[in-house]
């Protein structure tokens, strides 16, 4: 009977092998530095105190023998151990995004939370969990073997007293390694607390400056690279201190352990001999330092990689839900700009009615429409489709594009959606993209929403719909989409109220994610009707912080 093993389980199984050889590689490796550090300084100085004799048998052909093996076998063993741990550490890397890969998809709702950079984040904490084990897991391995090793050395050299002396010292620097990097941090969230004001600065800059307040928003922009900077200078302070006071402590061994020697009769050779082998091991235990950060850095990334789909600067989630009456949004916390504290939104938008969102550039609009969709599709109980501002238009024919909504779809269908977005001119074999017809930018997102529509959707997002239109062009896109889907809901990002109220109707409603807005205490009843639509707008909780889910009642 043949026994199959998946390709998964034997990779930890080659792990589990490779690992041990390495860490024995690398063990034997700093060995033969230290055999070789210890034995060339007790060759040179045994020799010259021979040369400086009258009459010396010593010999120089059995040391330099040595000297010449612990060259060679350093060579070999650093090659095998530097191989077998990077196989070993490449091996985690991958066996921690596959976990991290298998828990979330296993796990529902979470698709909702994915982002290109939720997905960067995962790549650099899979590899600093599996680098690790060369960072971390390594320098201790070999640091407690040295000393172990150069004090067992040193005793049988008949100096007891210096091997006290150089294991206390090593207890002393581990010790002090692991408590000034208990309270070490990897600078996640202030880098990613930069990155978000940086973004956000870049895309409201030019509006705020145009309403003078671009100098608020630049020192905004300079305390969060302030509070970054300080973060990161404090870390580097923490762990220059703790490296000179290994230093210092390292100076003192070595001295002690010269004294205590030459007060046992110790000869001069047999000095250098101690104070290298002394060296030697205070060097490895120095490395402690920077591995015991690189360990608190792995189990931050760990319990990152643990929790799925937590990531800081996710798309934020909300509740959403939709049936035959509609769609309810609920307990989506915008979050804070330089302009404008963080707010709770509740939505409930009637089935074949629209909501407005309206906003300056950078005030969360695009966030917003990201979230429902991905909520409401997270959901399964609708069909939702979303026109958002990196929409593609595919090389080929109209045609091709629209079809990729709805591949059933005639000649005349498209000649129809087509007229009613005012894409007349098009032709549904009419060739674009690549070596095609060149659309302009309002072409392009109509030919976007005509897409969109093509699926009939529940539910209708589009961003910036009117862009690049006139006002009667614009009107009548509108009032097209809102015909095409009578009994949708449909949510509109724009910069302000359309022109012409009536393109929308039924029933509509207004929702703005400016600073200006009015922000309604929730205790107070805080809600605005406009028909049919109800929308509120709140303080959020003192907890309630972006992207975390507070479930609603």
């Amino acid at each position: 009977m043949t026994v199959l093993t998946s390709p998964r389980k034997q990779s930890g199984v080659r792990t589990a092998l490779v690992l041990p050889a390495g860490l024995v590689l690398a063990v034997l490796a700093e060995a033969c530095s230290l055999g070789l550090l210890g034995l060339s300084g007790w060759f040179i100085a045994r020799s010259a105190v021979a040369g400086a004799a009258t009459y010396s048998t010593f010999s120089y052909i059995n040391p330099s023998g040595g000297v010449r093996a612990f060259a060679l076998a350093r060579i070999a063993s650093n090659y095998g151990n530097r191989v077998a741990l990077h196989s070993a550490a490449l091996r985690r890397v991958t066996a921690a995004r596959l976990r991290f890969y298998d828990r979330a998809a296993a796990e529902p709702g979470t698709a909702r939370t994915w982002s290109g950079q939720s997905l960067d984040r995962v790549m650099a904490d899979a590899d600093t969990r599996g680098m690790a084990l060369i960072q971390a897991t390594t320098p201790f391995v070999v640091g407690v073997a040295m000393t172990a090793g150069g004090c067992l050395a040193i005793v049988l050299a008949g100096y007891p007293l210096v091997a006290v002396v150089l294991a206390v010292a090593a207890t002393g620097c581990a010790v002090l390694a692991i408590i000034a990097t208990r309270h070490a941090d990897d600078g996640s969230g202030p880098r990613s607390a930069l990155r978000t004001e940086l973004v956000t600065a870049v895309g409201c800059w030019p509006e705020m400056a145009s309403l003078g307040a671009a100098d608020h928003l630049a020192h905004r922009t300079l305390r969060r690279l302030a509070t970054f900077e300080r973060h990161r200078f404090d870390q580097a302070a923490t762990q220059a201190r703790t490296r000179g006071l290994t230093r210092a402590v390292t100076a003192a061994t070595l001295l002690l352990a010269i004294v205590v020697a030459s007060r046992r009769g110790a000869d001069v050779s047999t000095l250098v001999f101690l104070a290298l082998l002394t060296a030697g091991v205070m060097t490895n235990v120095e490395r402690l330092v920077a591995a015991a950060e690189a360990r608190i850095f792995a189990r931050q990334a760990n319990l990152r990689l643990t929790a799925t789909g937590c990531d800081e600067t996710r798309t934020p989630m909300l509740w959403a839900t939709h049936d035959r009456r509609g769609l309810t949004v609920s307990h989506y916390v915008l979050p804070e700009t330089p302009m404008r504290g963080a707010r709770r939104i509740d939505v409930e938008i009637a089935a074949g009615h629209t909501l407005v969102v309206t906003g300056e550039s950078g005030s969360g609009k695009t966030t917003l429409l990201n979230a429902i969709a991905a909520a409401v599709r997270a959901e399964g109980t609708a069909s939702v489709a979303a026109v958002l501002p990196d929409d593609y238009v595919f090389t080929g024919t109209v045609a091709d594009n629209i079809r990729l909504a709805d591949p059933a779809a005639t000649d005349a269908d498209l000649k129809g959606l087509l007229g009613d977005l005012l894409l007349g001119d098009l032709e549904p074999n009419t060739m674009v993209g690549v070596g095609g017809r060149e659309l302009s930018g309002g072409e392009q997102r109509r030919l976007h929403i005509a897409r969109a529509l093509a699926t009939q959707p529940d539910v209708l997002l589009v961003d910036e719909p009117t862009t690049g239109l006139d006002t009667n062009t614009a009107t009548h896109v509108l009032t097209a989409m809102r015909r095409r889907l009578p009994y949708a809901v449909v949510v509109l990002a724009m910069h302000e109220r359309p022109a012409d109220p009536q393109a929308l109707r039924p029933a509509w409603s207004t929702v703005s994610l400016d600073a200006s807005a009015n922000v309604n205490p929730l205790s107070s009843g805080g809600s605005r009707t406009y028909e049919q639509a109800s929308v509120v707008v709140t303080e959020p909780p003192a907890g309630d912080r972006l992207g975390e889910l507070v479930p609603p009642g």
